[in-house]
Formats: structure tokens, sequence, C-alpha cells
């Protein structure tokens, strides 16, 4: 199992304990962000390797933006080298699984080096990475790295669709598989938020929950506020989470909107330990996203039985609706979303009805044996593509 940043760690330490309970050993090559993240899981049953970036990932998180760059370069050295060592040992392995490759160029060229020598399989979390410029080489990059996987998992049809359609990847190179819960919140130790708890007056809160990017809407979410505020509803909204983008935009909003009273910002990396306490304190979950392929916050509200309003985009739609969890409202819309905010923080009987719905669907539909099975299934067909690519004249490359 390959995660260099370690940027999926809920999923990923969650399908390595699910493969390890299927009988699969998993050794699972990553970088110290997972001692960051995982102090506070119970069970830990696969086998972490520390194998990149030890002396530099998490100093170039902490890196100011003189020096940034600088922690970057030597990131890039570091993979490069990781690369290479994870060359060598690859024939100890039956197949390799990739999730989140971090430099494009560079991974996409070194699984077409190494795809004759081990069965490759790749998590297609984004069609397009958050980073992506979806420029011409951007394609060409991705498609690169799409051909060379002999198996690809897609949580949605969406992106099923994407991988044939704009990259043109055989429909049998693709296994449709779903995201799994984030069952590790219910027995991890946890930490307080004591912004959060016991408040004098109990106030509705709307949660805003993930890394803030353009794309996540979070300026809709402000007007909707506002329109709430106007319609005397009472609610505080909470942003949490690392910002991506300058977040002075969003503050000047907040204030030309005079929701100063109302908008609490926790605009920093939000430790692993105290992501449930977040959704316990949260009445909904509002994931006003412009484009997603699959969300993990939205994964994490119902696996912690919370209601959502989404926009009607590919990431949400089906958990929306199959798991009869909340709204769906168009994007950009502030109104529609104002309404269905509106709807859920004063009809307690609706919203109620959508955190059972929510916590069972994460129980169920998103269940982690299932998923194994069919990732280990996964694993099998790509090594008979492997088998049959090594055994053709040619082919080993291709």
């Amino acid at each position: 199992m390959l995660d260099p940043s370690f940027c999926a760690p809920g999923y990923t330490h969650n399908l390595c304990n699910a493969l390890v309970d299927a009988g699969c050993e998993v050794n699972l090559f990553t970088g110290p962000h997972f001692g960051r993240v995982s102090r506070c899981w119970r069970e830990i049953t696969y086998a972490p390797r520390i194998a990149f970036y030890r002396r530099t990932q998490l100093r170039s998180y902490e890196a100011g933006r003189l020096t940034r760059p600088v922690w970057r370069l030597l990131r890039l050295a570091g993979h490069l080298t990781s690369l290479a060592r994870l060359t060598a040992a690859v024939g100890r392995y039956d197949v390799l699984h990739l999730h989140f490759p971090p430099v494009l160029p560079v991974d996409a060229r070194w699984l077409h080096l190494i795809r004759h020598r081990i069965p490759v399989v790749h998590t297609v979390h984004n069609l397009w990475p958050h980073r992506a410029s979806r420029d011409a080489s951007d394609r060409q990059r991705l498609r690169r790295l799409y051909h060379a996987c002999h198996q690809l998992i897609a949580h949605t049809e969406d992106t099923v669709r994407g991988l044939i359609d704009e990259f043109g990847v055989p429909p049998e190179r693709i296994a449709r598989i779903p995201h799994g819960n984030f069952r590790q919140f219910w027995n991890q130790e946890r930490a307080s938020v004591p912004a959060l708890d016991h408040p004098a007056e109990p106030t509705p809160t709307i949660l805003m929950f993930g890394e803030l990017r353009p794309s996540k809407g979070a300026d809709v979410l402000l007007r909707a506020a506002a329109t709430l505020r106007d319609r005397g509803v009472a609610f505080r909204v909470v942003l949490a989470g690392a910002p991506f983008a300058a977040t002075q935009p969003i503050r000047d909003l907040t204030r030309e909107l005079d929701l100063e009273d109302r908008v609490v910002f926790h605009l920093r990396y939000v430790e692993e330990e105290v992501v449930p306490s977040y959704f316990e304190a949260a009445s909904v979950v509002a994931l006003p996203y412009r484009t997603i392929d699959q969300s993990g916050v939205a994964i994490a509200a119902l696996t912690m039985g919370r209601a959502i309003v989404a926009t009607r985009i590919a990431g949400f739609t089906d958990l929306v609706e199959q798991g009869e969890c909340g709204l769906l409202v168009p994007v950009d819309d502030v109104e529609s979303l104002a309404a269905a905010l509106e709807r859920l923080l004063t009809d307690d009987g609706l919203r109620r009805r959508f955190e059972r719905n929510a916590r069972r669907y994460a129980e169920t539909a998103l269940a982690w044996e299932p998923i194994a099975e069919c990732t280990i299934d996964a694993y099998r067909k790509a090594g008979v593509l492997w088998a049959a690519c090594s055994r053709t004249p040619g082919n080993a490359g291709r």
C-alpha cells in the first residue's frame, strides 16, 4: 500500500485493517504524517513503514512562506530517493496499491517503469487532483498514470465515466468500489474542542469542515447564513480546517455581511483526535461544494450520524439520496442553500430521522468487509492482466 504523504488517512487506515482481517499481509509505505494522525487510533493491524519524507514532511508543513519552496525541493529530492528504494523492493510483494501520487510527472513515469515487475492498482479519489491545472500537460500526465495501472478503483459512477470518456481507460480495468466509513471515530481516543463545548446558551451549529478551497463554496454558505439571520433563525457557523487558499476574502465577506458574531473560524490543521468532536457539536453539516468526485467530509458526517445539506454534484448525490440523510441543493444557489439549512435547523423530527439514516447507512452500505473483498477481487484482476502483459512480447511497458 503506497500513500506517500498519507493524504487519505482514514480511508487508507481502514482499508489496510480490513484487508488484514480478510487474510492479506499489508505493508503501508508512507510519510511521518502517519505518526501525527495515528496516535489516537486503537487498532493498527498492518505494518506502517515511514519510507517517504522522513526529515522533510512535517517541517515543510510548518515552514514559513519564504522557506517553504526550499523544503518542497528537499521533499522532491527525497521522493526520488524513496521511489528508487521502492523500485528495488517491489519484487517482494504481490501487488502495489497507490493513493494520491504527490508528484504527478515523476510518479506517472515511475509506474510505467515498474508495472512489468508488479501488478499496479490505483484508487482514483478524484479524477482531477485538487491542484491539477486541467491543461494539456496535466491531462497527458494523468492519462499516462491511469494507463500504467492494471486496475483502477473509482468511488462513483461519474469518476468511472470520466476515466472512460476523458482518459480512454478500458471499462474492464475499472472497479467501482465505495468509499468506506471512518469507523476509527467510534472507538479512538478523543480530545474536546473547548470553544465548542457546553456553550452558555446552546445554539444550532452549521459545520463546514475540511480544507478551505475556492471550490468548497464557503462564500455561498456565508451568504446563505446572512439570509438565515435576516429570517430570524438561531444558528452559528463553524468553519474548521486547514486553508489552502487566502483566507482574507472569506474574513472580509464575513465582515461585509455583518456575520462576525455568527461565524467561528478554526482555520488550521485539525488534529485527528478532535475531529469527532466537531461533528458531535454540529446540528447540520454544510457541503456547498462546486465540484468534487468524493468527499471524506461527507463520509465523516455519515459516520458520526449527522444530517447533510450538500450540492447536487457527483460526490454527494448518491450518498444523500441512497442514504436518505440530508437535502440536496443546486450549486451556487444561495437561496436554496438557506432554505435547506433553515428546514433542518427548525424541523427537529426531520433532522433526527436523517441522523439515524446517516449512521445506519455508514454502518451498512459503507462497511469495510465487503469493500475489502471487492478490493481483493480488483487485485486478482490486476494480477491476471499483469501476467498476460508479461507474457506478450512488447507489452511490458505499455
